[in-house]
This record gives C-alpha cells, sequence and structure tokens, in this order.
C-alpha cells in the first residue's frame, strides 16, 4: 500500500513515520488481542477502555517499538486541520472526482486533505490506518469495504467523523452517501431484457469489491425474474490485464463454439473493466453485441456504437459526502444519515441493439 498522499494541507511536519521498528496500529493491536481503534484511542489518551486492556495495549507498544506520531497527539474534534480520505484506487475517475469535491469543501473550510489509496481487496484497517498518525479532524472512507454495522469503522466512528461513500450498507455508526448498487444491477439487466435480450453475461471485477457484488445481485434478480438463467464472470483488478482476459471471456461466452448460441448482451458492473470489455469486443469483431455499464465513461459516447450507461452523480455524492461530515465536525451530534443520489440511464445505442443471431 502507498504512503498517504498529502494534498494542500497547512505547513506540518515531516509525513515520514516515526515509529520504531516500523510496527504499526495493525500490529500492535494483533499483539494486544484488540483492534486498531482501540489502540489509536488509548495511545491518543482516550477514555472509554479498562485500565488492564490499555495497559495490555501500552505494553505490546513498548514490545514492538511502536511510538505516536507528535502530529497525531492532535488527534481530537474540533483542533485539527486536515481530513482523511481512504480510497480503493486514486486512478479509477470515480475517486478522483470524489475527491475533488471533497478537497473544494476542505479548502473553504481552512482544511487539508490526505489521500490513501488501499487497492481493491484491502482491509478497512489497511485503508483507514495510515490516516490515524495523522492529524484528522475526520474521514472520507470510499474503499468499497465498507459499510458492516459491526466493523472496524464503526468503532473507529466512536472516536471521529466517519463517512462512508458508496458504502454496501447502511451503518448505524456512520453516515453514508451512494446509490442503489443492487438497483442500479437490476435497472440495467432490465433495460437489455426489454430489448428482446434473454442471454446476458454480468461482467465485474472481483467478489472483493462488494458494491459490484451488489450489482450483480441485481442482476441476478432480476434475470430470475424474468425466467433466465445469470451468468458471471471476473477480470480483477488491474486495468493493464482487463482486455486480456476480456478476449478470452467473450470467445468462451460469444464464439462460434459457444453453448447455445453465446450471449446476446455484456453487462459491465463497474468501470474498472468497462474499457477493457469494449476494446476485447472491437478486437473479436463484436459490433453486433448489446452492451451496457455501470457509470459512465470520459468520451463514451464516442464508442462504436455509443455506450449506454446507468450514470451515478459522482460529484453530488462527494459534495454531501463532504458537507455531512463537516457539519459532524462542527458538532452535529443527529443519528447517522443515509443517503442515496438517484441513477440516470443515458441511452445512447449499445445496450439497445437487438439480440444478435446465434453463431
Amino acid at each position: 500500500m502507498a504512503d498517504p498522499v498529502v494534498r494542500s494541507a497547512p505547513a506540518a511536519p515531516s509525513s515520514g513515520s516515526s515509529r520504531a521498528g516500523r510496527a504499526t496500529l495493525v500490529d500492535v493491536a494483533a499483539a494486544a488481542g484488540t483492534s486498531a481503534s482501540t489502540v489509536s484511542r488509548v495511545l491518543h489518551g482516550g477514555a472509554g477502555v479498562t485500565d488492564e486492556l490499555a495497559e495490555r495495549v501500552r505494553r505490546a507498544a513498548r514490545e514492538l517499538g511502536y511510538s505516536v506520531n507528535r502530529q497525531a497527539r492532535t488527534l481530537r474534534r474540533g483542533k485539527d486541520t486536515a481530513i482523511g480520505v481512504a480510497l480503493e484506487d486514486f486512478t479509477i475517475p470515480f475517486f478522483g472526482r470524489i475527491v475533488a469535491q471533497v478537497e473544494q469543501a476542505a479548502h473553504e473550510r481552512g482544511y487539508g486533505v490526505v489521500i490513501t489509496c488501499a487497492g481493491s481487496g484491502r482491509s478497512e484497517e489497511e485503508a483507514v490506518e495510515p490516516l490515524l498518525s495523522r492529524s484528522v479532524a475526520g474521514l472520507v472512507v470510499a474503499t468499497g469495504t465498507a459499510g458492516a454495522p459491526e466493523g472496524y469503522l464503526a468503532e473507529l466512528a466512536a472516536e471521529l467523523p466517519v463517512v462512508q461513500v458508496d458504502a454496501v450498507a447502511a451503518s448505524a455508526h456512520s453516515d453514508t452517501v451512494g446509490i442503489d448498487n443492487e438497483a442500479a444491477g437490476r435497472l440495467l439487466t432490465e433495460h437489455l431484457i426489454a430489448h428482446g435480450h434473454r442471454r446476458i453475461l454480468f461482467v465485474g471485477s472481483g467478489p472483493a469489491a462488494t458494491t459490484v457484488q451488489l450489482r450483480r445481485r441485481g442482476y441476478e434478480a432480476a434475470m430470475r425474474e424474468a425466467g433466465l438463467e445469470p451468468l458471471s464472470t471476473w477480470l480483477g483488478y488491474l486495468p493493464s490485464e482487463t482486455t486480456e482476459r476480456a478476449v478470452d471471456v467473450l470467445r468462451e461466452h460469444a464464439g462460434s463454439s459457444a453453448p447455445d448460441g453465446g450471449i446476446t448482451a455484456v453487462l459491465s458492473g463497474v468501470a474498472r473493466v468497462t474499457m477493457g470489455l469494449a476494446s476485447a469486443m472491437a478486437r473479436l469483431g463484436l459490433r453486433d453485441l448489446a452492451y451496457a455499464a455501470v457509470d459512465d465513461l470520459a468520451g463514451a459516447d464516442a464508442f462504436s456504437p455509443p455506450l449506454t450507461v446507468l450514470e451515478q452523480d459522482v460529484e453530488a455524492i462527494g459534495a454531501r459526502a463532504a458537507q455531512l461530515l463537516f457539519a459532524r465536525i462542527d458538532g452535529d451530534r443527529r443519528p447517522p444519515v443515509h443517503e442515496q443520489v438517484p441513477l440516470r440511464l443515458i441511452v445512447r445505442g449499445s445496450g439497445e441493439l437487438p439480440p444478435r443471431a446465434p453463431r
């Protein structure tokens, strides 16, 4: 996992770790038999921890050579000058657009932004832990693994404000902003079915991407309600590999030797694999294969035919996440709110192609 990126931050000490032996909060937590957020609470003087547990944490920290960064000692609501943002992958436009909105809101309030990119399949602890040694007043988390009511973020939310973006479920402990991912998969599948398609392949990145899993669930529900058999596959998380994997998948499911004449439509469940699928379709000459995707792409109207997508208002999600976070930092103590941004179907032609004849 890469070191955090500091954006628009006020002058501060070096971002290098002061931890002797390179031990982390997660290491101390494992040694003490508790969570990383409890370790953070103990080492930063927080309340609500038994004396026995606090001593166990301090002993584990001493034995591992873990020391608290001086800057992290200011980890208290109302005293910090930056917010933390934990992302799945900064290279994906969705996350960059979220950060742009959060940065704008932070700049207007005189805050800096510290960013970590966890990578798909990482745990919440791995995504958030680098931010806990920074002076952060709150967290925006968009890792694809957030949302477990009894998980790591739930405990952390007792210490500082946390807003989850595109969380897999409403949390009893923190605010959430996103879309109805299951509805997204269902709506796009129903659109393809309405245009006569019966053999539709759902393609996602991987099973660790929980938001994509929800979209697949919606796809499967729509297929079964129509009396159709769901069919899905994963292309992985590395954009450099998705095209070659997509070529293999499409040869298997849309080629001349595919069972039942092959699929007639493809549904991309996430932007990470959309371009790779489009490139594979072009390479194989599958111009009559219907194609639709969750999330819009820059240049999608230049596809041949132009790409039909289900668009989420990413700017609205990012702006609202920042608004909720700063409200909590300013003292809002209402119960957690859970908001979903409406989806918009953009019909461009690729998802409206008629079913291709069996090969």
